[in-house]
């Protein structure tokens, strides 16, 4: 190994902290790393896909897709709350190209229709999903108990609205990147959910946050 190859190596050991294999950039408190190696991942499994779609069907496709790529995006997706929107939108542009891809769409035709079709929520609102569905168990059955302990119900004196006992206190104002904190992002997330979408059984909440999301996202 070079003396430069052994410096570069050396920078970035010092720059970048892995953790359940999300990369963290730690001088700029940043995923841009984790972001472009889930880009450069996901385009390699899309280019394979591309080859042998028209040997499969299109539930078949749908299922190869979940398991070569949307894994990817989802996995730890909820650390991405707040992050750099280029980062976001470089996340949807694979969403975009896999969903284009699925359903055979040419790369001209508008995007928003497709995903709407497959039922794929957007980067952004995937982010959300798994926050709030995070925060429903921490809520319901205390799990994990590392994120129980961050949120906590708000308290009130008299009862102002029927969903009260279901919101959560917001915590003070801190800088840009710890905003993006569970202890922060779930307040935001959950306390804006419909009291429709709030269930004592998980699927059906499950089902009900996909909907609302799904609203926001296709039919506003």
């Amino acid at each position: 190994m070079t003396h430069s190859t052994l410096e570069r190596s050396t920078s970035r050991h010092l720059t970048v902290s892995r953790s359940l294999g999300v990369l963290i950039d730690i001088l700029i408190l940043s995923f841009n790393q984790h972001v472009n190696n889930i880009c450069k991942s996901s385009y390699y499994h899309i280019k394979a896909l591309r080859h042998i779609r028209k040997l499969l069907s299109d539930d078949t496709a749908r299922t190869v897709t979940c398991a070569m790529v949307a894994g990817r995006l989802d996995y730890c997706n909820a650390v991405l709350y707040g992050s750099l929107s280029m980062n976001i939108d470089k996340l949807q542009r694979v969403q975009n190209t896999l969903a284009r891809v699925v359903s055979k769409t040419h790369w001209r035709d508008h995007i928003t229709p497709v995903l709407a079709n497959l039922h794929w929520l957007p980067v952004h609102y995937r982010t959300e999903y798994k926050i709030a569905l995070l925060t429903y168990k921490a809520l319901t059955i205390q799990q994990p108990q590392y994120l129980s302990e961050l949120i906590h119900l708000y308290e009130t004196p008299r009862q102002l609205r029927p969903r009260s006992a279901n919101i959560l206190q917001y915590s003070p104002a801190v800088p840009n990147f710890s905003r993006s904190a569970f202890c922060h992002a779930s307040p935001t997330i959950w306390n804006n959910l419909p009291e429709t979408v709030i269930s004592d059984i998980t699927d059906t909440f499950k089902s009900r946050l996909k909907t609302a999301l799904y609203s926001r996202a296709f039919l506003h």
